[in-house]
């Protein structure tokens, strides 16, 4: 405690704080892998919901598709709400085929490879790519609408803080510190609308 030459009573708050900031992200990920049931009592990702593909890699036809079952979507009024795609959330492992659908000039996975057929979904979508996704399927691609066009999953913090709590406190019996880093969130999927999932191929 006087003298800490290893660091530990800074690196150890720090990782652990870290940690905590990335537990957040597990339990968004969570929501988009566990498939969890909706308030009418059917998995998120449905036949039933209209956001279910069928199995397929990422191509500019299987993208698009994937568009237009968004972009159908409708209210509970049946009015069509005409979602576009803001982001394909993809594993690690299809991260580099995503970036070539969104960057490539001419379409991708058609049955000609020599084809000049324009690429109808070039820069109509982000690309985020994340190893958690990996961990549950290496095929199994997502889009997701903007959140400023409806609800898609929400994070809440206690108080609207953010930040993780870190507390510490002297240890009495043993020379040491014991360090407690805490968050309180809660993570849920609020439409099923905004999101479609394709199982890969």
């Amino acid at each position: 405690i006087i003298n800490d030459d290893l660091d530990a009573f800074t690196k150890i708050p720090k990782r652990m704080g870290r940690a905590a900031i990335r537990t957040i992200g597990d339990l968004v990920y969570a929501i988009l892998t566990s498939n969890p049931r909706m308030s009418d009592g059917i998995a998120l990702f449905h036949a039933d919901h209209k956001n279910l593909l069928p199995g397929a890699g990422i191509s500019t036809a299987t993208v698009d598709a994937l568009q237009v079952a968004m972009g159908l979507q409708k209210d509970g009024t049946g009015s069509i709400l005409n979602l576009d795609v803001k982001t394909l959330i993809v594993p690690r492992a299809l991260r580099g085929t995503a970036n070539v659908v969104r960057e490539s000039e001419f379409e991708v996975g058609g049955a000609n490879k020599n084809n000049t057929v324009p690429n109808s979904v070039r820069s109509t979508f982000d690309v985020v790519a994340d190893a958690r996704l990996d961990a549950n399927s290496a095929t199994a691609w997502y889009g997701v609408a903007s959140k400023d066009q409806h609800d898609c999953i929400e994070v809440q913090y206690l108080d609207g803080n953010e930040a993780p709590t870190l507390e510490q406190q002297n240890g009495w019996h043993v020379d040491g510190v014991e360090f407690k880093v805490r968050m309180d969130a809660g993570v849920k999927a609020l439409d099923f609308r905004t999101m479609a999932k394709n199982p890969g191929a």
